[in-house]
């Protein structure tokens, strides 16, 4: 790995950078349960929706007109509206155990008919029922090839689970086979034919992961791949028939094709989320532990790895980008205990503005003004 003294100079300097194109940035804030919603060109804050305990991963509807937030700590989706920056509705991805595992009945559940709710937060709230963050922390999520269901991977169960979006009900449920010490399931994404899921030991562990190959009609395995002991994104690549996946703790990036052939590209200090750039040859991770994001060349499996900063100050600890309308920049969340959203313009590699956010943010979506 190699850093490049010209860029590390332009991005720690400044500079200015024409506007993005317009539309608003979806920002999920674990820190204040919420999903900012945010005017790319203005840098406004146009919405701050209340949707539940640790808000991570989004995924946008193909109208651009729904978005699905995950909500670890409370073991549900939110679905909002893109347009009025409203929740429309939450949806539980397990149901609410009326049991403990020695038999005993949840009386709360029982008297507050916790069944008949669709989220967890809306009685383990701030303020609420105890613990705060229950369930089966629903991680990962994938829209079906119909876009008619939604799928969730647990980190503290071994079920897959399809939503129907239509109903919001829990549509089927597939158990997932064992595979070794990889019991928390993190990532789901799709290539070719095949739907790919990410496990991980629970952590932390040096133990090895594994990519598993499903099947996209049953669920079933179809052989695992090894991955590092802490998988934290998987990105697909369909015009280039690879799928990448960033490896936490081993600072690698494992790439793999259509049939599960692999190659390991080294990576800066903690790799976790991925942003494929317009040219689908170079991916930008994001490096946690490196206060910084690189550069990975795959044609060259070479990297360039820049710190965050502008006008001499430095950003920490980036989770996730996404890119701006036009693809000219990308925005980066820089995710500390106080938040940042940062505009990378691509061409010049220099960091143009700043946006502050909540703290502990993690997923951002960029919704073009055309979708709204």
């Amino acid at each position: 790995m190699r850093a490049c003294a010209i860029f590390l100079c332009t991005l720690a300097c400044g500079a200015s950078a024409p506007p993005s194109a317009g539309g608003t940035l979806f920002v999920s804030q674990a820190g204040s349960s919420t999903i900012a919603a945010i005017n790319s060109r203005s840098g406004e804050l146009e919405a701050r929706i209340e949707v539940g305990f640790l808000p991570h991963s989004m995924i946008l509807a193909p109208d651009g007109r729904t978005l699905y937030a995950v909500l670890v700590g409370s073991q549900a989706i939110a679905e909002i509206d893109t347009v009025s920056f409203r929740l429309r509705r939450t949806f539980l991805t397990a149901p609410v155990p009326r049991t403990r595992d020695d038999g005993s009945v949840i009386q709360a559940h029982v008297d507050q008919d916790a069944f008949a709710h669709t989220s967890c937060y809306d009685c383990h709230h701030v303020g609420g029922a105890l613990p705060k963050y229950v369930g089966t922390r629903p991680f990962g999520a994938l829209l079906s090839a119909t876009g008619k269901q939604l799928l969730i991977s647990h980190i503290n169960s071994p079920e897959i689970v399809a939503l129907d979006l239509a109903t919001g009900g829990i549509a089927g449920t597939v158990t997932l086979e064992p595979s070794g010490d990889a019991t928390e399931s993190v990532a789901l994404a799709r290539l070719g034919d095949a739907i790919w899921l990410a496990r991980r030991p629970r952590q932390p562990s040096t133990s090895p992961g594994i990519l598993r190959r499903l099947d996209p009609e049953t669920l079933e395995g179809r052989g695992d791949v090894a991955a590092g002991s802490d998988t934290g994104a998987l990105l697909s690549l369909p015009g280039r028939e690879r799928l990448l996946a960033s490896n936490f703790e081993t600072d690698t990036v494992t790439e793999l094709d259509g049939s599960g052939a692999a190659r390991v590209l080294q990576a800066a200090p903690g790799p976790l989320g991925l942003l494929a750039l317009p040219d689908q040859q170079t991916i930008l991770t994001l490096d946690y532990y490196s206060n910084a994001v690189s550069f990975l060349d795959l044609d060259t499996g070479s990297s360039e790895t820049l710190p965050l900063a502008l006008n001499g100050v430095s950003y920490v600890n980036p989770t996730h980008a996404a890119l701006s309308g036009d693809g000219r920049s990308a925005w980066i969340v820089s995710s500390g205990t106080e938040g940042h959203l940062l505009e990378l313009d691509l061409s010049s590699r220099l960091i143009g503005r700043e946006v502050p956010i909540d703290g502990l943010s993690f997923g951002v979506v960029f919704v073009p003004q055309q979708s709204r």
